[in-house]
């Protein structure tokens, strides 16, 4: 598929050798040729300061070995560069190269322990969501074996705020380039009553439910894409859980504080990335906007660089 402009210039992955790395490596393929753009394969190896006394190979000799790894697992893959980094965090490493990279996007798997077709996020993969410079796609267990068509029915989570506006724009263009259906749900919570023991007022969930499907509405009247949407009064998890039972992608705002153009999760995101049925793409504040300065630095300390690295084209 060719791409005039691509909506991901650079779309890194981090791939390990197990399965969730072949389940990230299969998303980042998917994405990669729906959005256009270059694929990066990324593997961190555990660095140690002090190699002789952990027992652990020189960094040089890890280095080459988890390189001819890579090179192995990549073999029948086409077009795609390689980096190979030490770190004593893969998280970390990941997000540094994603900054070096410039990347739009950046691909991890879950844990590979847990039911097949379920985002079961483990260290590496919430290390990797939290503090991410870039929107970040998680790929759940067992996805490269799936037979399913991918992307055809992108769903998105918005509510009207900034953070829902961002991922809807991100998921609007990927919807276009993919020649994919766009699903957008719109979770409308009822307010907690004062007490406990009030009831709602009569009419109030047919005015909350209003209040969405006219939101709803007008967001769908200014798409220019295939689209439809829904409102409900419900929980937003679980609505965006049902979303992910139906849909290949969701795509969700980082509603977490911190620094712009870095991924905070909230309480919603973060559970939904563990309990999603499909792959789930995150956002971060400001990613989606094209503002001046998102490329800057998010002025997050780092420790002293201290890693193997090297690169080439296959």
């Amino acid at each position: 598929m060719a791409h005039a402009h691509p909506l991901f210039k650079t779309v890194a992955v981090g791939v390990d050798g197990r399965d969730g790395g072949r389940d990230a490596l299969w998303l980042a393929e998917q994405l990669t040729e729906a959005g256009g753009g270059e694929l990066v394969a990324v593997r961190v190896f555990p660095y140690h300061h002090r190699p002789r006394l952990a027992g652990a190979p020189a960094v040089e000799e890890e280095g080459r070995a988890t390189r001819a790894a890579l090179d192995r697992e990549l073999s029948g893959i086409g077009r795609i560069r390689t980096q190979v980094v030490g770190d004593t965090s893969p998280a970390r490493a990941l997000h540094r190269i994603a900054e070096q990279e410039r990347a739009d996007l950046l691909v991890v798997g879950s844990t590979h322990r847990g039911a097949v077709g379920r985002v079961l996020a483990g260290d590496v993969t919430l290390g990797s969501l939290h503090g991410s410079p870039c929107p970040v796609a998680v790929a759940p267990s067992g996805l490269a074996a799936r037979d399913s068509e991918p992307l055809a029915r992108i769903g998105v989570g918005f509510d009207g705020a900034p953070e829902s506006r961002q991922a809807l724009t991100l998921a609007a263009a990927l919807a276009a380039t993919a020649g994919a259906r766009l699903e957008l749900l719109c979770a409308v919570p009822p307010l907690v009553p004062l007490f406990a023991e009030a009831p709602y007022p009569d009419g109030a969930f047919g005015e909350y439910r209003l209040e969405g499907e006219e939101l709803v509405s007008r967001t769908l009247d200014g798409l220019d894409v295939d689209a439809v949407g829904e409102a409900v009064v419900r929980n937003a998890l679980e609505s965006l859980v049902t979303l992910s039972q139906r849909v290949d992608l969701v795509v969700v705002g980082s509603r977490g504080w911190g620094p712009v153009r870095r991924i905070l999760l909230g309480s919603t995101s973060a559970r939904l990335v563990r309990e999603a049925a499909c792959p789930v793409l995150v956002v971060p504040r400001g990613a989606a906007t094209g503002q001046p300065g998102e490329r800057e630095p998010a002025g997050v300390e780092t420790a002293p660089e201290r890693r193997h690295e090297s690169t080439n084209v296959r």
